[in-house]
């Protein structure tokens, strides 16, 4: 495993850290890959009783890195470099924490759609910038979000795409706590710890019905969203968004995603 994914047990938590702060830990293939294996792990490991996720350099993560999705062969269709993450993340019968520090944009955002406690820095900044990347949503959050905030509120953090402050986001059912940079951290592992140490068998059958009649319909709009997503991927208007991000020039968009 690559230094970008960082992998560390603290008793029966397991920590999983994105570490390439140098590119406020935008995701790469290696670190999808990297990623999706460490969720199979940890569902698989009997002393891993839940999972904490994390980013290092006070940033949880700037979404994926747009060189996935500048592609030089766009008319072909292909799973996108999340797609064995995003399937681990579903998959998974144990708690997710996520400390979100500074920026959590695109999947980032989406991810934490699917974890069960959330715990973000009081400067911590959610976007949703799919469609001004000329994509569409991923990881089922055209479904889950409205489920979440309500569906105007979705669809001004989706259609829209400005940063969301961890305040609104907690108000709006998001996120759990809102806390200071430096007491994050320590609290998101605190409530790991805590779901750890209660009955596993009784922690696991409640979780799993408090998600009852979801799997199937998310299973089915990933489908939906991955199809939708990549066909924008490959239009002349994305690829076009993606060379000028990528060479900064002025017309591109101004934030990471």
């Amino acid at each position: 495993m690559s230094e970008d994914v960082t992998v560390r047990q603290d008793g029966n938590v397991l920590v999983i850290a994105l570490s390439r702060p140098e590119k406020r830990n935008a995701l790469t293939a290696s670190m999808y890959a990297q990623l999706a294996q460490s969720f199979q792990d940890a569902e698989a490991c009997t002393s891993v009783h839940s999972i904490l996720l994390r980013g290092n350099g006070g940033v949880f993560t700037s979404g994926n890195d747009i060189g996935l999705f500048l592609d030089q062969d766009a008319e072909e269709p292909h799973e996108p470099a999340a797609a064995s993450f995003i399937r681990a993340v579903i998959a998974l019968s144990k708690p997710l924490v996520a400390c979100v520090r500074g920026h959590a944009v695109g999947i980032g955002a989406t991810v934490l759609l699917h974890c069960d406690y959330v715990v973000a820095s009081d400067d911590a900044r959610l976007r949703f910038p799919f469609v001004d990347l000329g994509l569409c949503p991923e990881f089922a959050s055209t479904l889950v979000l409205e489920r979440i905030v309500g569906r105007h509120k979705a669809a001004e953090w989706v259609l829209l795409g400005a940063p969301i402050p961890a305040g609104e986001a907690r108000f709006a059912g998001l996120v759990n706590q809102v806390m200071p940079a430096e007491l994050a951290e320590e609290e998101a592992l605190s409530v790991a710890q805590r779901l750890a140490s209660k009955p596993q068998m009784a922690l696991r059958a409640t979780r799993a019905l408090l998600r009852q009649g979801w799997d199937d319909s998310l299973a089915a709009r990933i489908d939906r969203e991955s199809g939708v997503f990549d066909a924008l991927r490959r239009t002349p208007e994305a690829q076009q968004i993606f060379r000028l991000f990528l060479d900064r020039t002025p017309q591109a968009i101004p934030t990471h995603v």
